[in-house]
């Protein structure tokens, strides 16, 4: 308001579009940023997915679940469990778990993201376990037997619940492909 009792509609106007502009901008830094992260996991998980594809034996899957699918998706440990089953007798990330563990890790769902389960991260990653902050769990189902995909990470934010889940379904998908042969044989 001028000081004659004028007020300044186009001043005011201005004002309010700048601010809107500002608030624009920032949403849509905020997608770039979103949709750049979001390509980024979708090239990891690319990244993981052929490791596993090149697998040519069980011991070799084994091995590039541990260093290369695991280095690939950035994450500190790779598990997968099957239930009732030892596939091999020494395994660094395919491992044997007793029938039910894979409900008791995710209940009736079919992931479940963000901080570490203390009451079963001793069973999941071992020694690693205490230096490990958060996790991502993926049911698989491999021919009729249960089993689990688990990732785990040191870093907090790493996996969060509010976190879409398609990409670590995805892989679960490719690993119960690639897994049946094996499990059959």
């Amino acid at each position: 308001m001028a000081d004659d009792g004028v007020i300044d509609l186009a001043a005011r106007q201005r004002s309010k579009l700048e601010t809107e502009l500002a608030r624009v901008r920032a949403s849509n830094e905020a997608l770039i940023a979103l949709a750049k992260a979001n390509l980024a996991a979708q090239a990891q998980t690319h990244a993981a997915v052929l490791a596993v594809m090149e697998a040519e034996t069980l011991p070799a899957l084994d091995r590039k679940l541990a260093g290369r699918v695991a280095g690939a998706l950035g994450v500190d440990v790779v598990r997968v469990f099957i239930e009732g089953h030892a596939l091999l007798p020494a395994g660094q990330a395919i491992q044997p778990c007793a029938p039910d563990f894979t409900h008791a890790l995710v209940g009736g769902k079919a992931e479940r993201l963000g901080p570490i389960d203390t009451r079963y991260a001793d069973a999941l990653y071992g020694g690693k376990a205490s230096a490990l902050r958060t996790e991502a769990i993926a049911r698989l189902e491999i021919g009729g037997v249960a089993g689990a995909l688990c990732l785990a990470s040191r870093d907090g934010e790493m996996f969060r619940p509010d976190q879409a889940a398609d990409l670590l379904h995805f892989l679960a998908r490719v690993l119960e492909r690639r897994l049946a042969p094996w499990l059959k044989g």
